[in-house]
């Protein structure tokens, strides 16, 4: 399904530009991240889907840029935010050259100051809704 499609596909840009990949809900990001720069994907939400035997499914989908930041500075958390902002738009920017993507909308990039494990890591959240076809 294009379900398995997607995740694959993040996972193999993710990997190729340097990322630990994890995938999984959210609470269990503290016990599986083991290393730094990672990216963890939230199980894709299937929003709407339109057509039978072809057509297109639409997906929300949540990534998490996490890099070591525990003994950064102020200045240097910046500077890792814009890195990682950086990163998650060139992304999905691959993703959506995918042959079963059509199209990525609705991206929103949050950077947030509280941690998602107790490492201290600097976290960007990026959403956007995935539009593909089958």
């Amino acid at each position: 399904m294009n379900r398995e499609k997607l995740t694959s596909a993040i996972q193999t840009i993710a990997t190729a530009e340097g990322y630990k990949f994890y995938s999984g809900e959210e609470r269990h990001i503290p016990q599986f991240v083991e290393g730094y720069p990672a990216l963890w994907l939230t199980p894709p939400e299937f929003s709407s889907m339109e057509g039978r035997k072809h057509g297109s499914v639409i997906y929300t989908v949540k990534l998490h840029a996490l890099s070591e930041g525990a003994k950064l500075s102020a200045t240097e958390r910046s500077t890792t935010r814009c890195v990682q902002e950086e990163a998650l738009v060139k992304l999905f920017t691959t993703l959506s050259k995918e042959m079963f993507v059509a199209e990525v909308e609705n991206l929103k990039i949050r950077h947030s100051s509280q941690t998602l494990t107790s490492h201290g890591e600097v976290v960007t959240t990026a959403t956007a809704d995935v539009i593909t076809l089958f």
